[in-house]
Parts: C-alpha cells; sequence; structure tokens
C-alpha cells in the first residue's frame, strides 16, 4: 500500500467518523425532543386536561405520532391511527373548501347570492363573501347549500372530498366507525374533581358548522392540500372535545393536538410544542401536589384583592394556611409552588405576583391554565 493510499484511506475513515458523529448528534436532539413532547403530553393526561393524539408533520412528512390516555375509558380502548375526533371550527374551513370546490366545476358562481340557491334565506351576501371573509353567519347554511347544488347529502359531499384526498376517516355521520368519546372534567355536584362523559352529540346543531370529525393523519393531507398559514383552536362546549390545528408555512411544520376532554389548553399545548421543536424554553403546568413551602411568606399574600367592580375577595392566613374569602365561603388552597396554590374541589389555582419593590400585588386566576388573563389586583 502506497503512502497516497494510506493518506486516502485515513483521511476517509476521518470523514465517515465526522458523518457518523453528526447522524448520532442529530439523532440524540430528535429524540430529546420526542421524550420533551412525551413528557408534556403526559403532564396534561395526568393533570386531566388532555387526552388524545398529538402529531408533529415537517415538510409534509410526519415525524412525532403519539397518543395518550383512552379514546374510550369506560370500555378501556386505546387510541388508534384511525380513531376520530371532533374538530370543531376546523369544520368551516373544510366547508368553504367544498363550496370552493363547486366554484371550479362552475357548479356556483362566486358572484351568486346564497338566497338564489336558498330561496328561504333573506340575504344579500354572496357566494365569495361568504367564503373569503370572516363574516359573523351560520356555516350550517354552507351545508345546506352544498346540497342544494349538488343535490346529494353533505356526508356524500364529504365522502367524495374524502377519496379525492384519500382521507381514511373523516366524516359527518357514519354507521360503522372508530371515534373517540367525549368526557368532561369537573367538580360534578360538589363531588370533587370528576372525569365525566359527555352528552350525547347533537347532529342537527353543528352540521357544517363544527359536525365533522377527523384524524392526524387526514388532517395533515388537508393541510397540504390547502397549503395555507393556519392556527385555529378551541373546544365544544358541552361536548367533550378540544382541538389546536397550526400549521406554519415559512416553517414548514404542522402540530395537531386532538383531545377528548372538553378543556382549552389544546392550544397550549401546540405552542410549547412549536417551542420544543425551536430549542426555545417552555413551562410545564405544575402538579396539583402539595408543595412545602416556607410558611413565613404566606403573611406576604394576605390582604383583599379585586378582579373587577363586581368580583372582589380577600386571602386569609390561618394555621399555617392560606384561604380564599368570597362572601361566606372560606376555601382552601394549596401551595403547589412558593407562589402558585392550587383548590381542591376545583380545577382552579392563584399564582401570586410581586412588583419591583416585592410586594405581592396581584393574583393571575387560574382555570387549569398556564397563564391567563384573569388578574386581580390587591388593594394597598
Amino acid at each position: 500500500m502506497t503512502k497516497k493510499t494510506i493518506y486516502l484511506t485515513i483521511l476517509l475513515s476521518i470523514l465517515l467518523s465526522c458523518k457518523n458523529d453528526n447522524e448520532n448528534k442529530t439523532e440524540y436532539l430528535e429524540k430529546q425532543k420526542i421524550d420533551e413532547i412525551n413528557s408534556l403530553a403526559n403532564r396534561y393526561l395526568e393533570l386531566n386536561r388532555f387526552s388524545g393524539t398529538i402529531l408533529v408533520a415537517k415538510d409534509d412528512t410526519i415525524i412525532y405520532n403519539q397518543s395518550f390516555g383512552l379514546a374510550d375509558y369506560e370500555k378501556e380502548i386505546p387510541f388508534s391511527f384511525k380513531t376520530a375526533f371532533k374538530i370543531g371550527e376546523f369544520t368551516k374551513l373544510i366547508t368553504s373548501d367544498l363550496i370552493d370546490r363547486l366554484i371550479k366545476e362552475k357548479k356556483i358562481l362566486r358572484t351568486d347570492k346564497i338566497s338564489k340557491h336558498l330561496t328561504e334565506i333573506e340575504s344579500d351576501i354572496t357566494v365569495d363573501e361568504f367564503i373569503n371573509r370572516d363574516l359573523d353567519i351560520d356555516y350550517n347554511i354552507a351545508g345546506r347549500l352544498i346540497e342544494k347544488v349538488t343535490n346529494k347529502s353533505y356526508q356524500e359531499n364529504i365522502e367524495k372530498y374524502s377519496a379525492e384526498l384519500e382521507l381514511e376517516n373523516t366524516y359527518f355521520q357514519k354507521q360503522k366507525s372508530s371515534s373517540a368519546v367525549g368526557y368532561l372534567y369537573h367538580n360534578y355536584r360538589g363531588k370533587g374533581l370528576e372525569l365525566q362523559q359527555s352528552p350525547v352529540y347533537n347532529v342537527e346543531e353543528a352540521f357544517s358548522s363544527k359536525g365533522l370529525k377527523s384524524t392526524g393523519n387526514d388532517l395533515v393531507k388537508i393541510l397540504k392540500s390547502q397549503s395555507k398559514q393556519m392556527n385555529i383552536d378551541g373546544y365544544l362546549e358541552n361536548d367533550g372535545f378540544s382541538y389546536s390545528i397550526l400549521n406554519d408555512i415559512e416553517k414548514k411544520i404542522s402540530i395537531i393536538v386532538l383531545s377528548n376532554r372538553k378543556h382549552p389548553v389544546a392550544d397550549e399545548i401546540s405552542n410549547s410544542i412549536n417551542s420544543i421543536l425551536d430549542g426555545k424554553e417552555y413551562r410545564l403546568p405544575l402538579l396539583r401536589e402539595p408543595f412545602d413551602i416556607d410558611k413565613t411568606v404566606l403573611k406576604d399574600f394576605v390582604g383583599n384583592y379585586s378582579l373587577n367592580e363586581n368580583v372582589r375577595f380577600g386571602v386569609l392566613n390561618s394555621n399555617d394556611s392560606l384561604f380564599v374569602l368570597m362572601g361566606p365561603n372560606k376555601v382552601h388552597i394549596v401551595p403547589q409552588s412558593s407562589n402558585q396554590f392550587y383548590m381542591t374541589e376545583m380545577d382552579a389555582s392563584m399564582r401570586f405576583l410581586r412588583d419591583s419593590t416585592g410586594f405581592a400585588d396581584k393574583i393571575v386566576l387560574l382555570n387549569g391554565f398556564i397563564d391567563s388573563e384573569q388578574i386581580a389586583k390587591r388593594k394597598k
């Protein structure tokens, strides 16, 4: 073997070694992010604020897809990739897309008034205004419009839409389907925090406004087809479902959080996942467990507070414990940290804030959230 050959062999070994080191580093970083997302989701699951599926896609490729909790707690049925969730307001986007397709097929004109096709509707709103402007309108009208123009049911239109996008489990009404059961979690009849199945779904109220069900995998395909910047979240008030759907065109990242719990923290989860992906700091919600606090600081929080003109309450220190006084009610609050306390009978906490001098002058009122705009000010 010549000296030149030996040199080239050594150089090649060094280059391969560097490549392997870089691959291992990338694998480690990705695993670290997966572990962080898992820990984040499990914390919310432990607090009974989330149960469902989290999916992350980059460049239309799914890079994270995990489920937490159960699709049906009574029957102990786990989630699967085919488990459908109610997707609330996202239904409107799909409904608008259906109308847009009818326009492209020239079955309806943008300039047509809605009342041209639905004579019972007394309105001058045009089809274009309906699907392209943020108008405060009833999207169930859109479903009826689609049915009228196509002479097919809304479900049949969804089936055609699904076939075109190769969706596996997106539907309005379906005989055989794999769908999650919705749950409410609240202080039920004074018995403390309980998990309860949500009421029966009212199809007529939802329809093409909030009635669709879908999976994380299907939503990725829908986002790809629309290619729009999107950040939509919400929850169904009496239906035990919440969701957050983020599509960042610039970063080519989609984050989908689907939950069968009526608790509006999906957006909070999504934002934390976004921070994890960017390598930025984020916060975990505190556990509802007693924290060993320095009892001498409790006196700092005692005083009268006001959220607004109608909501006032006091904070009292008694026997090395804090209590909230609101009218005749006296509620014990348990320390979660050096400045945050939770109520045992409801999913609510209070975080005391100090000003620049160290004086505790505000309370952030939390209802299961990391942050809140509900801030009560202390009377000096």
